[in-house]
């Protein structure tokens, strides 16, 4: 009975160990995969983006009215600056 425990038991702890590297080998793939797909610079984003915003804001000025789009913008931009400080303190 006690050489079945003892069997039991390594089999948990070679379930856990495997588990923990499949979890780091999914880790180290979806960090590949985001270097290869994401851009390599902050202003190569920006370039990429810029079009795009440029395109929202001729659309959302009138219709919406620039200091609603501003006011907007504004919060957006302080969630952002909250998000990524709290990235840097996790």
């Amino acid at each position: 009975m006690s050489t079945s425990h003892v069997d039991l038991a390594e089999r948990k702890a070679l379930l856990v160990t495997r588990a923990e590297l499949d979890r780091a080998r999914i880790m180290l793939a979806t960090r590949e995969l985001r270097a290869i797909v994401s851009p390599v610079s902050v202003e190569e984003r920006a370039a990429r983006y810029r079009p795009v915003s440029a395109m929202l804001m001729s659309v959302l000025g009138p219709a919406v009215g620039t200091s609603r789009v501003g006011s907007w913008l504004r919060w957006a931009w302080i969630g952002l600056a909250a998000l990524r400080i709290l990235r840097t303190l996790r």
